[in-house]
């Protein structure tokens, strides 16, 4: 990765055998704009689905990306929290910001690493490398980041940066993000993010995510499109493994047995 170049790194969040379809399809328009890199934000159980493993096409194709354009990152278990401890700003943040989906945000210690290794027993026996994990809605109690931490991935993705464990740097990275489930915030996101981007524009790294949904509202597509083809007129794509150092990239062998 050339560090001198202002990067842009894409990525879809909530990939699973249910959002399969609408990640390929992502990836075509991508390809089209010059942009063949991206991190995928694998959840092993989407909403206690059956584990991603049962869908051998799903797991054929994932196995069937490149490994030097695509980023297979952990994100989550469940992606869904089974209940919010606390008073109204936890409430907020865990059952209004992010719909009860932020199944890292109030995570022990030992909570976090059941989760961690059994998100990783699905991806070793596919030979699926996994480097780094991103919580759903970046919502991570400081328990669980110590655990990513301790237990081999060499990133996590939060909201307004990455951190690279290994090396404990942090890298400000800020985010271009869609909320698209309902008629206000969809308004409100595209004047957001004119003018997130325009603020953001000497950033070294930016980050564009996109989620299933985002694809179910023609005009949030339509000004995705526009905005991801305006942010790859001066930026190169990177995925979120890029940002280590070649020589530290070793895939996550957290209960490879």
């Amino acid at each position: 990765m050339n560090t001198e170049q202002k990067q842009l790194i894409i990525s879809f969040h909530d990939l699973h055998p249910g959002s399969w379809e609408a990640c390929k399809g992502f990836i075509e328009r991508c390809q089209e704009f010059g942009a063949n890199k991206m991190s995928l934000l694998v959840i092993p159980q989407y909403h206690g689905a059956p584990p991603f493993t049962e869908n051998p096409e799903f797991v054929s194709w994932l196995q069937s990306l490149s490994s030097d354009d695509f980023d297979l990152c952990l994100h989550g278990y469940y992606h869904h929290a089974e209940r919010v401890r606390g008073g109204w700003f936890q409430q907020m943040k865990g059952n209004v910001y992010t719909q009860g989906e932020g199944e890292f945000y109030q995570l022990s210690s030992e909570q976090a690493q059941e989760k961690l290794e059994a998100g990783m027993r699905l991806f070793h026996p596919q030979d699926l490398t996994v480097h780094g994990f991103t919580a759903p809605a970046w919502l991570c109690s400081e328990e669980a980041k110590q655990t990513i931490r301790d237990t081999g991935f060499l990133y996590n993705t939060l909201w307004d940066g990455v951190e690279l464990t290994s090396s404990n740097i942090f890298i400000k990275a800020p985010t271009l993000v869609y909320s698209s489930r309902s008629a206000w915030r969809r308004i409100v996101s595209k004047l957001w993010i004119n003018f997130f981007h325009a603020y953001n524009r000497n950033a070294h790294v930016l980050r564009f995510a996109v989620h299933p949904i985002d694809f179910s509202y023609p005009d949030i597509e339509a000004h995705l499109y526009s905005v991801l083809e305006k942010a790859l007129s001066n930026r190169t794509c990177a995925t979120y493994r890029d940002l280590i150092p070649l020589d530290q990239q070793t895939p996550v062998t957290l209960a490879a047995s």
